[in-house]
């Protein structure tokens, strides 16, 4: 359940310093460093996909 938290603020952490308390939060928690860091890994990816998805669906969309 601890990492469910934790993972919650990892996530809805927007610039650096949410970032920086959500980690800091993480590990007080009891989620390791590399747990961590895999997490926000995986969240950049899919982030990333998100947005390159909504570029491909607008450069597709037709006079617009």
């Amino acid at each position: 359940m601890a990492n469910e938290k934790a993972k919650l603020l990892l996530e809805n952490s927007n610039d650096y310093f949410e970032r920086i308390s959500a980690v800091q939060a993480a590990l007080q928690l009891g989620m390791p460093m590399e747990e961590i860091e895999d997490y926000l890994d995986w969240l950049r990816l899919l982030r990333a996909e998100k947005c390159e998805m909504a570029a491909a669906g607008s450069a597709s969309t037709p006079g617009i």
